[in-house]
């Protein structure tokens, strides 16, 4: 079984399932056989899943939890976690997209090491992302 994760919601992908096309979300697909589990982060992509139930996962990047550093990705978390709640606002027109702008890439920064650091702590996944605020 292989769990992907879709901007729909967490996707479990088994031999018959129905062909399907998702976009994928900044998160952990796991991939099961046996007792086995293998994990990565992905960036971003889509998953094409054929009538003979083999999954084509096109991603961005795709990195083995294995290889990520939870110290680090738990100092970025912090790092972007302030930088989000410290952020100021603007009142002139003129600078308020680049102030949401900013925003924006905080709040990506803060989803993506709190999506890796309950990937690798065990914990579980976050709810979706929304980048619309």
């Amino acid at each position: 079984m292989v769990i992907i994760p879709a901007t729909t919601d967490q996707m479990g992908v088994l031999p018959g399932h129905a062909p399907t096309i998702a976009e994928l979300k900044p998160e952990i697909l796991s991939v099961h056989e046996g007792n086995d589990v293998t994990k990565y982060f992905l960036s971003s992509g889509f998953a094409f899943i054929h009538a003979n139930s083999n999954a084509d996962i096109i991603d961005v990047e795709a990195v083995s939890v294995d290889r990520i550093d939870p110290s680090l990705v738990q100092k970025g978390l912090a790092e972007f976690t302030h930088k989000l709640s410290s952020a100021s606002t603007f009142f002139f027109a003129h600078k308020v997209q680049l102030q949401l702008t900013w925003r924006k890439l905080r709040q990506i920064g803060v989803d993506v090491r709190s999506v890796l650091n309950s990937g690798l702590s065990g914990y579980p996944l976050s709810p979706s992302l929304s980048y619309n605020d």
